[in-house]
């Protein structure tokens, strides 16, 4: 019984959120308009660029935005946005983000196998990352070749974990200095 309690708390919250986010974007002043439909896809421009600017200023990043619009079926902007909508509603709906993105990136690490055809890493293709790179990571951390590279990129771009890959390209350049 309690347990259902707390959930039900919870959702509260998150609706109570949801609800104040709404009042805020529509509590504005009418704009006088004859064409309600332009009015509507100027409100609606401004709530998208609010929405992508609280992304931007977040913790989040391109590879989270990624991994959320595939495991959301979305486009990266939709996700994008999506990601900012749910900073912008508060601490609840940014705890429900982190569970989506645990979800994404599980899927997603479940879905990257070692392969002989390392064009199925889709973010090592679209990182900035080149062959030369998983050649000196491949040395660098011990990897047998450097497909065995770029599957580790994949799966630490998966995680998150860019400024891994970064800075172990930087030690093995240096020398490990």
């Amino acid at each position: 019984m309690k347990g259902n309690l707390k959930i039900l708390l919870f959702f509260l919250s998150v609706l109570c959120a949801v609800g104040s986010s709404i009042n805020l974007v529509t509590a504005q002043e009418p704009i006088k308009t004859s064409d309600s439909t332009s009015l509507m896809a100027s409100q609606t421009k401004g709530v998208k660029e609010q929405e992508l600017q609280a992304f931007f200023n977040s913790k989040y990043n391109y590879w989270d935005a990624r991994i959320l619009a595939n495991y959301w079926g979305q486009s990266l902007p939709e996700a994008k946005a999506r990601i900012g909508r749910k900073v912008l509603w508060g601490p609840a709906s940014t705890a429900i983000l982190e569970q989506f993105l645990v979800d994404a990136r599980v899927r997603a690490l479940q879905s990257v196998a070692p392969a002989e055809d390392p064009s199925s890493y889709k973010l090592y293709r679209e990182s900035r990352y080149t062959y030369d790179d998983a050649q000196t990571l491949a040395r660098f951390w011990g990897d047998p070749s450097p497909i065995d590279a770029k599957l580790r990129i994949e799966r630490n771009l998966i995680l998150g974990n860019q400024k891994i890959i970064d800075q172990a390209l930087r030690y093995a350049r240096s020398g490990g200095k």
